[in-house]
């Protein structure tokens, strides 16, 4: 699993989704033998263009830290 943290109180927006799904193909072209899950965490929430973007790229997204 590749998470991307972003600890900003401003929405993560479609340019920082993309930045990362580059870096997910550059870690998925150095390592074909593996699984990757690409992930983003954004306490500031997501745009919707950038939500719809994850969903189509199947990168998962959380707003939230959730402690047991």
């Amino acid at each position: 699993m590749v998470v991307e943290v972003k600890k900003t109180h401003v929405k993560t927006g479609l340019q920082v989704i993309t930045d990362f799904l580059e870096k997910v193909k550059v870690l998925t072209a150095d390592r074909p033998d593996k699984v990757v899950i690409p992930a983003v965490l954004s306490l500031g929430g997501f745009t919707e263009e950038a939500l719809v973007f994850c969903r189509e790229q199947s990168i998962g997204t959380a707003d939230e830290i959730a402690f047991f």
